[in-house]
């Protein structure tokens, strides 16, 4: 394989045989993880489910109609098979999605469905269903001054069983509603672009000068919207924060056996070793883009106080 470009992302040098112009790009001479390869015959054509997702222990494939085929069978090698003429921008949207979220998986990383950032020294984890106001949060705190780790997908490093996990840096953008891009319009113009033209999620670019460094766990909170009432943590039990994170796993969205029995046991390790080092908080937050600053405010304040605990 030739690749014409190196980047780097959730801890790791991703080596691609096509752009992915989202990714900061690597150092010449940096050793690739992983590999992006570009492969013909992957794609089956119209399947009854759209998208479509065969996750085995040795090999994983994903295909969606509009976008082409992904394959993993070593995890250090995506092979992707697009649709002719399809922008390399849309291919990137599932590629550092869904698909490398199994890569780390079995590359030995803890992947969380969410956003992250750098709170005065500590990684802030932002969890939640689909729209919950995820990434809104996760903007909010980088209006309020502080620096983004990743949105989407959180990579996580167990690796010091000593130490809070390690929240790895992802990639300088942020996806958002056109409305909370609308009260976040002070946060970044680097760039602002539709996801998709069929979808209405805006993807806003953020200076990669700006970007924190991987960064320990500090506070995880997962959001709970209301109606009414003021925005207000709750920490959770050890039982319950496990049963949140293995919800809102990445790998659980294909059952969390489905790598097989081996990487479930490692899985489980990972996931109870962040249960322990890292606390795990609901955050009853009120549906009001007027009070995005209050949002910011309570997470800081809460993340700060796990600090001293």
């Amino acid at each position: 394989m030739v690749s014409h470009f190196k980047y780097h992302a959730f801890g790791q040098v991703i080596a691609s045989e096509f752009p992915i112009d989202v990714l900061e790009t690597a150092p010449a001479e940096a050793r690739p993880t992983i590999r992006v390869e570009l492969a013909q015959g992957l794609r089956q054509g119209e399947r009854a489910e759209d998208p479509f997702f065969e996750i085995t222990e040795t090999r994983q494939v994903f295909e969606w109609r509009a976008v082409g085929a992904f394959e993993i069978t070593d995890p250090a090698c995506i092979r992707v098979d697009p649709r002719p003429d399809i922008p390399w921008r849309l291919v990137s949207q599932p590629l550092l999605g869904i698909v490398i979220s199994v890569a780390l998986e079995r590359l030995g990383l803890f992947c969380l469905h969410g956003g992250s950032v750098d709170v005065e020294g500590g990684a802030v984890i932002v969890l939640g269903d689909k729209g919950a106001g995820k990434s809104t949060t996760v903007s909010s705190l980088l209006r309020a001054g502080h620096r983004l780790l990743t949105d989407d997908l959180v990579a996580l490093d167990c690796g010091d069983h000593s130490a809070a996990a390690e929240v790895q840096t992802g990639f300088p953008a942020v996806k958002l509603w056109p409305d909370s891009a609308g009260a976040l319009a002070g946060e970044s113009d680097l760039g602002t672009e539709l996801i998709h033209p069929s979808i209405t999620k805006i993807q806003k670019q953020i200076d990669p000068a700006v970007m924190a460094r991987p960064t320990p766990a500090r506070a995880i909170f997962l959001l709970a919207p209301t109606e009414e009432g003021e925005t207000r943590a709750e920490r959770l039990p050890e039982t319950r924060a496990l049963e949140a994170l293995l919800y809102f796993a990445f790998i659980a969205r294909f059952g969390n056996t489905s790598l097989g029995r081996a990487h479930l046991a490692l899985f489980m390790k990972r996931c109870c070793h962040v249960v322990k080092t890292t606390p795990v908080y609901v955050l009853h937050i009120r549906r009001d883009l007027d009070r995005l600053d209050d949002l910011a405010a309570v997470i800081r304040a809460e993340a700060l106080a796990a600090a001293r605990a």
